[in-house]
């Protein structure tokens, strides 16, 4: 797995820019690279904190010296919260709640321990993956704002992005549909007296946008860091933008139409984020644009070549960007980041594996 040093910085800088730009702050999302360098690197252009998914993320990242971080995620259940206490002890650390339960948790865990934990609101803005109804969060907001060891400061929302048809005008629509859901119930909840000051939104195929809506105070945007393929698919950055390839070698050519490589479904992973209905195999093979991987096994990949040129040979190295950079990162345990050809560095993904 190797990172163009490059391309990476230019996608930091592009990002901070746009957001940057807005007056609304960069909460960058860690969970694409995993790797504290590079949050260094985003905090070095400007990002106000971090955003992780996970709680063994938010730990990898305290001990590698970051001290505001958001938990992207609803927080449940003894083990977690223990961990959430210790967490708190050491460093800013806030997390999401969408229900009675899981905030009541919160709130006793904080009791018992004699901590303050400042929570965001989770609604559902079109996801329908996690949240409250936005229709529901004015009376859900009392009823945690009651409990005694939590304190409600935020809205929080992620709305991905799932065009019909991909476009810079649809892009902008779904942007504020989100972004402004998530203000409009802020704005309400002010009015019954809730005095949130954080409304969280947006990943990066919308946080460009997003950040320019009147209210938003932070966008959580992770991929562009790396880009990769898919993204690509939906018109979110040129194939040149992509830092983060997988070299793999062709070892067999059992045909002239299918060449086998080394790389399988424990490297690649299975994302294949179809796009307009387009099958698109399981990666690009910057070398060979016009073939297809088209099926993986664990340690195996088949790429179905066109009749057109030779086509690869066994030996050959290919450069794979893979369809969906995050869950492929997650495949590895390090990378190396390339200066002018030529390999710079070791980089350990620290935050590999850390799912709980």
């Amino acid at each position: 797995m190797t990172v163009d040093m490059a391309v990476l910085e230019a996608n930091i800088r592009r990002m901070a820019g746009l957001v940057g730009a807005t007056g609304a702050r960069l909460r960058p999302h860690i969970k694409t690279h995993k790797t504290p360098e590079i949050a260094h690197m985003q905090l070095r252009n400007g990002s106000a904190g971090l955003t992780v998914a996970k709680l063994g993320e938010a730990e990898v990242m305290a001990d590698a010296g970051f001290d505001d971080i958001f938990i992207a995620n609803e927080l449940v259940g003894p083990t977690k919260l223990r961990r959430l206490v210790g967490l708190s002890r050491r460093i800013s650390v806030r997390s999401c709640v969408d229900s009675i339960a899981g905030a009541s948790m919160l709130s006793e865990a904080a009791v018992a321990h004699e901590l303050m934990f400042e929570v965001l609101l989770d609604i559902n803005t079109g996801l329908d993956r996690t949240g409250v109804a936005p229709k529901e969060a004015r009376g859900f907001a009392r009823s945690i704002s009651a409990l005694p060891g939590i304190r409600l400061v935020g809205v929080f929302s992620y709305a991905g992005y799932r065009p019909a048809t991909p476009s810079p005008e649809e892009r902008e629509r779904w942007a504020r549909r989100e972004a402004e859901t998530a203000v409009r119930v802020a704005d309400e909840l002010r009015r019954d007296g809730v005095h949130v000051s954080e409304i969280s939104v947006a990943g990066t195929a919308t946080a460009p946008f997003a950040a320019t809506v009147p209210g938003v105070t932070e966008v959580r945007p992770g991929t562009y860091v790396f880009n990769d393929i898919g993204y690509a698919r939906l018109g979110l950055c040129d194939p040149s933008q992509c830092a983060l390839t997988i070299k793999t070698t062709v070892v067999s050519r059992p045909s002239r139409d299918r060449a086998v490589i080394d790389a399988g479904s424990k490297v690649l992973a299975l994302d294949k984020r179809v796009v307009c209905g387009r099958e698109p195999g399981y990666g690009f093979i910057k070398q060979w644009p016009a073939a297809r991987i088209e099926a993986l096994w664990e340690e195996h990949g088949v790429i179905r070549v066109t009749a057109d040129g030779p086509g690869p040979g066994v030996g050959d190295v290919l450069d794979v960007i893979p369809n969906h950079v995050c869950p492929t990162v997650n495949l590895a345990d390090r990378w190396y980041g390339i200066k002018a050809g030529v390999v710079d560095g070791e980089f350990t993904i620290l935050g590999r594996g850390k799912s709980r």
